[in-house]
């Protein structure tokens, strides 16, 4: 509802074209929180499409990774549609998805922490909160062509919070590389490293 109405308008005014706007950008990361808080059958699925998962459309790149208290990403997802069919899956087990929001003009990339609350959808709450920290990541043309969602699991537990102190650290782990597309084609190689994937 919101984010097509800025996109419009910012196609009108030629600001789509030159660059993403963060008001553009801040929008899109709202849509996100907004489509996994809607309770209505098919609505959270109808709010995600609003989302412009991959570059340089839906079926273009889009990798989607999970980093859980610092493992390994996990790739979830490598295409527009693959990350909008991941949001619409995991509406499934959230029951409340809160949003603070921040943009990086210099990059391109929103970031949304957020506390999720367990669940199956809004019906059953599970009293157990995780904290997550997801960076979008945006072309020129305002197209997501990255999601990295690091998540601290959990954060409460029965409303009580909940600590790791005490609790021995894991071994680090081996990752690879993961390349990614900004949906010109070119890869980027991110900071981060990843498990190996079979497209």
């Amino acid at each position: 509802m919101l984010f097509p109405a800025l996109l419009t308008a910012a196609t009108l005014t030629g600001l789509a074209s030159a660059a993403c706007s963060a008001e553009t950008r801040l929008a899109g990361a709202k849509q996100v929180v907004y489509s996994y808080n809607l309770s209505g059958l098919g609505q959270s699925a109808a709010g995600f499409k609003e989302v412009p998962f991959g570059a340089p459309g839906a079926g273009g790149g889009c990798v989607t990774t999970l980093i859980a208290d610092g493992t390994c990403p996990i790739p979830v997802a490598t295409t527009g549609s693959g990350t909008y069919d991941f949001a619409v899956e995991t509406r499934q087990v959230f029951s409340d998805v809160t949003g603070e929001y921040i943009d990086f003009a210099d990059n391109g990339t929103t970031l949304i922490n957020t506390n999720v609350t367990l669940g199956v959808r809004d019906i059953v709450g599970i009293p157990i909160t995780f904290a997550g920290h997801v960076y979008i990541d945006h072309n020129d043309d305002c197209r997501i062509y990255q999601v990295r969602a690091y998540a601290e699991v959990p954060i409460s537990v029965l409303g009580l919070a909940f600590s790791t102190a005490g609790v021995p650290p894991l071994p680090k782990p081996v990752c690879d590389s993961l390349p990614v597309k900004r949906g010109d084609e070119k890869e980027v190689e991110e900071p981060f490293r990843a498990i190996e994937y079979e497209v």
